[in-house]
């Protein structure tokens, strides 16, 4: 990974918890007894993370404190990373055109609360969905805070899916709101968009191929924030106050199975509380620290990754790694 000397790094993954969920990047000098023998050797090998001692048990305290202090919605905890990281402290990094580009807490802030103002500015109403389809990148992390700021909900979904699939989720979930990548997400939601009544605005966030598209229900990622700019402008303090009264039992996702049980998938309805839960487990078998770099493989459609991707770097306050594409992800 550039940046990031090879000899120093290791890539831990949680074999028997997810099979291709987050990697997690730590010292292969301070874990090499783990090295061939993965997170349980270490765990049981490793004095600082031998489960059961004294060690363990303090840091294991000392960090649910500090998760505690954080907050009991995501957004809530965002707010507070912002407000004690700002610009100093990496959030996320993104490869783009070869480049590592860093997203500090501050960005991943703002970004949510603009766009999250943007989608206000859109008839935005609290308990509406917005689905999210694209390959993982910061902006679909800013997509699912920013919906549930505004007391909504995400709808994860992967860019695989034929538009009869998407069309079949939209109008499961009653999706006002659409946030995607490019072209081919697009394309996908013209297609069905005069089946979907409910579906008001497509958000996208790659402009490559869509200089031309005209149909009133697109708008662009910037355009979106540059609203939401304006809208907090003339009504400040919105933003912040719908955060604060978010609560750890309002609903925030729908998250859908594979479909492999039954003809169609089945959404399941999701709390704070409910992936905090999962969030807080994860931590506990494996405490992660500000300097952690992940790995998130996969966007968080499924579980795995909302208590992963969204919930354990918030709590943790790590570092994102986002590759370039999906099929770059082993090279980066």
């Amino acid at each position: 990974m550039d940046g990031l000397t090879r000899t120093q790094l290791k890539n831990v993954f949680w074999p028997n918890i997810f099979v291709g969920a987050s990697f997690k990047i730590l010292d292969i000098q301070q874990y090499a007894s783990g090295f061939k023998l993965g997170p349980a050797a270490i765990l049981n090998q490793n004095p600082i993370f031998e489960m059961g001692s004294k060690t363990q048990r303090e840091l294991t305290i000392r960090m649910e404190q500090v998760y505690r202090e954080k907050g009991d919605t995501w957004p809530k905890i965002l707010k507070y990373n912002y407000e004690n990281y700002g610009d100093h402290r990496r959030a996320m990094r993104h490869k783009h055109y070869g480049v590592w580009q860093p997203h500090t807490w501050k960005d991943y802030y703002l970004n949510v609360k603009h766009l999250a103002l943007g989608l206000l500015t859109f008839g935005f109403e609290p308990g509406d969905k917005v689905m999210i389809i694209g390959d993982n990148a910061p902006q679909w992390y800013y997509a699912e805070l920013a919906a549930q700021a505004n007391h909504g909900l995400s709808v994860g979904l992967f860019s695989e899916l034929l538009p009869s699939e998407i069309k079949f989720i939209a109008e499961n979930c009653e999706a006002r709101f659409a946030v995607v990548e490019g072209q081919e997400q697009v394309d996908k939601l013209l297609e069905i968009k005069d089946a979907l009544p409910f579906l008001k605005k497509v958000i996208f966030w790659n402009y490559k191929g869509l200089a031309h598209y005209d149909d009133e229900i697109l708008v662009g990622y910037r355009q979106a924030l540059a609203l939401g700019k304006s809208y907090d402008a003339e009504h400040p303090e919105v933003f912040e106050q719908n955060v604060e009264t978010g609560k750890a039992d309002d609903d925030c996702a729908v998250i859908y199975t594979a479909g492999t049980t039954g003809a169609v998938p089945k959404g399941a309805v999701h709390t704070f509380r409910t992936l905090r839960a999962g969030a807080d487990y994860l931590l506990q078998l494996d405490p992660w620290l500000e300097n952690d770099n992940i790995v998130p493989y996969l966007p968080p459609v499924w579980i795995n990754e909302q208590w992963i991707g969204i919930g354990c770097h918030l709590l943790s306050a790590g570092i994102l790694n986002f590759a370039e594409a999906s099929e770059t992800q082993q090279r980066d």
